[in-house]
């Protein structure tokens, strides 16, 4: 098939396609959207994949009670690392993120200390969060946050990294009344990582169909002409983002899906 013939759908995971919360899963659809895809990969040349803020660990512990789920690949760790899947096994891109990743130990060993000579206080993420390409923070929602994200961003560049901050998700175990901060390699992120698959695989940006809940897949979302929260999304992402399908989870994918096949 030709390139335009091809077609790339991307969701966030947690909160988008699966509740956080296991004992809400079986209202999910995450069945309904399996069916639907494996019909549509019948009669299109199409990849499936997601782009989330979980560890490649956490997405593949979960996704052990769905082995039948017709997933091509997940861009994981807010975009900083990409996996596809194999007949024989779960293996990592090694082009993905270009190496931008290499120095990112050093250079965030310059950042903590330029945080404390600012005298930037940032509680720092659980370990789960601290992964191979990023760092996770929260910022209080206290009125002064503007001045401290201008900050964090200025800090960040003259580290040679880069900060994805957006309202933090309680749904997804986040406090309440906080900002998630990511420190990240320059160029990577959820719609970087799109990009790259999308060009990799030479699927025309009209062509690709991207998912989402919460603020931090409101960049992703803008960059496609075809772009949907799910019903279920936080208040913050309907305000910064207007396209939401009805159906909650895997439900809102499919309803989603349905506009285009």
């Amino acid at each position: 098939m030709k390139h335009q013939e091809r077609w790339l759908i991307v969701s966030d995971f947690d909160e988008t396609f699966m509740p956080a919360m296991q004992s809400r899963e079986p209202d999910a659809g995450i069945e309904r959207l399996q069916n639907r895809l494996a019909e549509l990969k019948r009669s299109h040349q199409l990849l499936f994949g997601w782009a989330t803020g979980n560890s490649r660990r956490a997405v593949m512990e979960k996704m052990r009670r769905y082995p039948d789920f017709p997933w091509d690949f997940a861009l994981t760790s807010l975009g900083t690392e990409l996996y596809w899947r194999r007949p024989d096994g779960v293996v990592e891109d090694e082009e993905w993120p270009s190496g931008a990743g290499a120095a990112f130990e050093p250079r965030m060993a310059m950042l903590v200390e330029l945080f404390e000579r600012h005298g930037l206080a940032l509680q720092a993420q659980p370990d789960a969060f601290q992964q191979k390409r990023i760092r996770g923070y929260y910022l209080p929602a206290d009125g002064r946050e503007r001045e401290s994200i201008e900050r964090i961003h200025r800090l960040c560049a003259q580290a040679g990294l880069a900060a994805s901050i957006t309202h933090a998700s309680p749904a997804a175990g986040d406090p309440e009344g906080v900002y998630d901060v990511a420190i990240l390699p320059p160029g990577c992120g959820k719609k970087q990582g799109v990009d790259f698959i999308a060009g990799l695989r030479e699927v025309d940006p009209r062509r690709v169909i991207v998912f989402g809940d919460s603020c931090n897949d409101i960049e992703m979302l803008r960059g496609y002409e075809h772009g949907y929260l799910v019903g279920n999304a936080l208040d913050e992402a309907r305000r910064a983002f207007g396209r939401v399908v009805k159906g909650i989870y895997c439900h809102g994918i499919v309803d989603g899906l349905e506009q285009h096949f």
